[in-house]
């Protein structure tokens, strides 16, 4: 039986086991390339090369196309191999032909699931291994926004370490059920397709940042406003999940910022007046900004704010946010599993 299922599914195992390792031969060569350059680490967007000369060039744009093919080989594999491994059987009928031949229901679904998911699964392992050793050569995160961030965020987080064969064996399993619950090959694509993008979405936008209590950074109003708000973004140490303006208790506030800007007349006192010498000027200048910042301060304390607070998790938890996906995928593909079974136990030849 297993030998069978290995002829049958041959051509779709090792094409997908050879565009795996394709994409891992591309992202290592093009790594080596790189360790001699300062932007070496390009991933997620699709024009870093600044002036670092054509072979850079185009190996970023190789890491880039990589990580990005990554980050949807899980959603592509459960379309093409989950759902395909038995819906194709079904409509044509075939599976009669096994069924019939004192092969028990659950030994034909997991000879499939065996022989052709579980290698494929291992092989993203692999992959989500590789890219994370090729990005530890560089401290630089670079994500769809061109700034730097931690290796939390998409794609970065979901193309290395455990993310790649999780969210493949999720994918794998979700369209191997809708292909037994539909039994056609197209709606199982479609609703596979939906689920795991949607499954992707609310694991990164919506759990992934509560996978463990944030830390707290605190700022006094008048550093704040010579800073900037969103000096705690662009770091790789750490992932900046959300920033707030507080009152005294830690209550979050919406902050009326047209109520604090400065009218035109302000700024024109910015223009240096033709018997004014550059000290003097310059002098002035320092006091209207002062002036500015003390206003700014009283302005947003008048509206009840006592500090701004930014909420982030350290680099240090990786590992513990790749565990906890992982954990929470796994747990999913189980159930999506034993529902699998109940579907194939009712599966009539």
């Amino acid at each position: 039986m297993f030998w069978v299922t290995y002829r049958q599914f041959r051509a779709t195992l090792l094409g997908t086991l050879g565009v795996i390792a394709l994409v891992g031969a591309l992202s290592l060569l093009a790594s080596l390339s790189l360790r001699n350059y300062a932007f070496g680490s390009s991933f997620g967007q699709l024009d870093l090369c600044y002036g670092t000369g054509s072979t850079a060039c185009v190996a970023q744009t190789t890491l880039t196309a990589t990580t990005l093919l990554t980050a949807a080989l899980p959603f592509l594999i459960g379309l093409f191999v989950g759902g395909a491994t038995f819906s194709r059987d079904i409509e044509r009928g075939t599976h009669v032909l096994s069924l019939s031949q004192s092969v028990g229901r659950l030994r034909w679904y997991f000879c499939r699931v065996l022989i052709v998911f579980v290698p494929v699964v291992l092989a993203m392992l692999v992959l989500g291994i590789l890219f994370l050793r090729v990005r530890a050569t560089n401290n630089v995160w670079s994500s769809f926004s061109g700034f730097e961030h931690s290796r939390f965020v998409f794609p970065i987080f979901e193309t290395s370490a455990l993310a790649p064969a999780a969210y493949t064996l999720a994918a794998l399993l979700i369209g191997s059920a809708f292909a037994l619950l539909l039994r056609h090959s197209v709606g199982a694509m479609v609703l596979t397709l939906i689920t795991t993008v949607g499954l992707l979405v609310l694991l990164t936008a919506g759990l992934r940042p509560h996978y463990a209590t944030p830390l707290v950074e605190a700022r006094p109003l008048v550093d704040v406003v010579t800073t900037g708000e969103y000096l705690g973004y662009g770091s790789s140490s750490r992932w900046t999940v959300d920033s707030n303006y507080v009152d005294a208790q830690g209550n979050k506030l919406t902050i009326d910022y047209n109520a604090c800007n400065e009218d035109q007349s302000f700024y024109e006192q910015f223009d240096q007046d033709p018997d004014e010498t550059y000290a003097a000027y310059e002098a002035r200048t320092d006091e209207l900004n002062r002036q500015q910042i003390a206003r700014r301060a009283d302005c947003l304390a008048a509206q009840g704010a006592d500090r701004f607070e930014v909420e982030y998790h350290v680099d240090s938890q990786f590992w513990r946010f790749q565990a906890t996906e992982a954990a929470l995928l796994l747990t999913l593909s189980a159930l999506v599993l034993g529902v699998s079974t109940l579907l194939v136990r009712r599966l009539r030849p």
